[in-house]
């Protein structure tokens, strides 16, 4: 049985510094990969009613490789990589991409080695048996101060981490710099709709302690985005294909993931993930939450699609 002191959990939560950030998923990791049955941490995409939460992720990581034009693509960057699976997936997906997987978790960073590894030997049937350790490289480093040449990438995708990312303009200036001119970056981040922070703590409930990150406003991504030196080409709002479903899927198995989850935790983490899960459709279903898909290039240079 795992134990959580949720007294510090609240604290990590307040705080939401990059070491209690990295504290959060170091001790919350195992609840997330009992809910979805697999390492990939993000919401999923479920419009096309992929049969599971794997599904889902797979989908939503096409989508997200889609929009970054993957396909015409050598150099990428996965900023706030969790357990590179995602990588994993357009590796297998765009054979010709090199990717670097930036993490200020060194735990997770260092499961992600085996993780790759374990997908090159076990999954050939997967296609991807082409993915080579040389192609996907692990770094330790915080977002807002990549170690990595100027104008030397070609994409940045920051799938489902962005929320955390504190400050966000930071990060942002940080891509534009390693970006080359033509180079595209990718934000898939969930967001608010709703003005301020006190009428978002009113509104967000329970999500606004268990939704451990920064909560931002979409209009202040796009204002950061903008102000840091890129144009926004394209957003995607796909927040009806994310949460609803997501509630949905672990309403109808809940009997299922409950007795997996209390294998290793108290029940009442569960209970507080199934009401996170209610507060979260209920608030999408409100338009007080969405989740969005940014696409922004440099604005100081043409881009030729």
């Amino acid at each position: 049985m795992i134990s959580i002191n949720l007294l510090q959990v609240f604290f990590w939560t307040f705080r939401r510094r990059e070491r209690d950030v990295v504290n959060l998923y170091n001790s919350l990791s195992q609840l997330m990969q009992l809910a979805t049955e697999n390492n990939m941490l993000n919401f999923g995409y479920w419009k096309n009613n992929p049969a599971d939460p794997l599904g889902a992720q797979n989908e939503l990581c096409k989508l997200v490789g889609d929009m970054a034009n993957l396909d015409s693509a050598r150099i990428v960057l996965d900023v706030g990589s969790g357990f590179s699976v995602p990588a994993t997936y357009w590796k297998s997906q765009y054979k010709n991409i090199k990717i670097t997987c930036i993490n200020i978790n060194f735990q997770q960073l260092a499961l992600s080695t085996k993780l790759v590894g374990n997908n090159i030997s076990d999954m050939k049937e997967k296609s991807y048996a082409l993915l080579q350790t040389d192609d996907v490289r692990f770094v330790n480093a915080t977002s807002t101060s990549l170690p990595i040449p100027s104008r030397s990438v070609d994409r940045i995708i920051a799938l489902e981490s962005a929320q955390h990312f504190r400050p966000l303009n930071q990060f942002i200036n940080e891509s534009k710099k390693v970006l080359k001119n033509n180079g595209i970056l990718i934000i898939a981040i969930p967001v608010t709709k709703i003005p301020s922070k006190i009428a978002s703590f009113m509104k967000l409930g329970i999500l606004s302690l268990t939704w451990a990150s920064e909560h931002y406003n979409l209009d202040y991504v796009k204002s950061a985005i903008i102000k840091e030196g890129f144009q926004i080409s394209e957003i995607q709002s796909i927040g009806p294909y994310v949460y609803d479903p997501l509630a949905d899927y672990y309403i109808k198995n809940r009997k299922h993931f409950r007795e997996r989850i209390l294998k290793k935790y108290s029940s009442y983490l569960e209970n507080i993930l199934y009401r996170s899960l209610l507060k979260m459709k209920r608030a999408s279903q409100n338009g007080n939450i969405d989740y969005v898909l940014i696409k922004c290039m440099p604005s100081d240079t043409s881009y030729d699609r």
